[in-house]
């Protein structure tokens, strides 16, 4: 990577951070992402084939997210001599739906389609396909529930904030939170 592109990835991740911008920069490198898609991850996340990662619309990934489209293990078998003197590389393309939440830190590995309509839990390590309509969390990932089953569970404990100024949605948080027995 040349010194500008390293520049001007740490001036979009770091310095003057936009959603925007993150999903520009990453077209341009050949990624595929739909509208309304966030990244509270890096540029970074999206390794060194993002043009192999292919995202929704309305997607939300949290920070420390990574997208994994090779395989690195694979350079103890080359050691090894298993391909005849011959270094391989083991790569697989990312498929994300729409309406996707994945959640901070968690991993996506190699060749893994995540459909529509799913949460993955933070920490999560997705190395298997992941069905529409579910959440999933764990090392690896498995699926816990539906997203009908999750919406059951949360229903009764959602707030809504999106109208409050930042100092009232703090001052209604302290008092809602902070004053428990």
């Amino acid at each position: 990577m040349s010194l500008l592109n390293k520049f001007e990835r740490y001036w979009i991740d770091h310095i003057r951070p936009s959603h925007k911008k993150k999903c520009d920069y990453l077209r341009k490198k050949g990624a595929t992402i739909g509208k309304g898609t966030r990244l509270n991850c890096t540029t970074a996340a999206f390794g060194s084939e993002p043009f192999l990662i292919s995202v929704g619309e309305d997607c939300l990934f949290a920070a420390g997210v990574n997208f994994i489209t090779h395989d690195g293990g694979i350079k103890v078998l080359n050691s090894l001599n298993y391909f005849q003197g011959r270094s391989m590389d083991k790569i697989g393309p990312i498929q994300i739906g729409n309406n996707v939440y994945i959640g901070m830190g968690a991993c996506v590995m190699p060749g893994v389609k995540i459909g529509d309509n799913c949460i993955i839990g933070a920490g999560a390590v997705v190395t298997k396909d992941i069905a529409s309509n579910s959440v999933a969390v764990g090392v690896p990932a498995r699926i816990i529930e539906t997203i009908d089953e999750y919406y059951a569970h949360a229903k009764d404990k959602v707030i809504y904030l999106d109208e409050m100024e930042t100092a009232d949605r703090k001052q209604y948080l302290i008092e809602k939170y902070m004053s428990l027995p």
